[in-house]
């Protein structure tokens, strides 16, 4: 299809005005789908097939909701929920991936956490909270 085609054009002036939004609810619930529709290929049962379909048509609901307020409300009321839960899973993996590129120290004055590049050899490391300076490798 053309970027201006008329089906384009007119699916995106029928949009004009609806929530649309992959917010993290919506993500949540499109995960929790896939979640148990592979579940349902191995354990074959009515209820949780009917659970993927309410689970779609909330999705779908959501995506074309015209009350946009009502939508922003219940994804920051489900994030207040959820980012609490998420929270120490996205720093561990945070810390993991800075712990592959830095090398981290602590000011035996101070004790101020610096982060120097790994990789270095022998560097001198200077507190930028005192500034007391140490000799190390990395």
């Amino acid at each position: 299809m053309k970027p201006n085609s008329k089906f384009l054009r007119r699916l995106q002036a029928w949009m004009i005005g609806r929530y649309g939004q992959n917010d993290s609810l919506n993500r949540f619930l499109t995960y929790l789908t896939f979640l148990l529709l592979i579940l349902n290929l191995f354990i074959h049962t009515l209820w949780l097939a009917v659970a993927v379909i309410v689970l779609i048509a909330l999705t779908y609901w959501r995506l074309f909701s015209r009350k946009i307020y009502r939508q922003v409300r219940l994804n920051r009321a489900f994030e207040r929920v959820w980012l609490p839960i998420t929270r120490p899973f996205r720093r561990l993996r945070y810390q993991v991936s800075q712990h592959w590129h830095y090398r981290f120290f602590h000011c035996a004055q101070c004790q101020q956490r610096i982060r120097v590049p790994r990789h270095h050899g022998r560097v001198q490391v200077t507190c930028p909270k005192c500034h007391h300076s140490f000799i190390t490798r990395t």
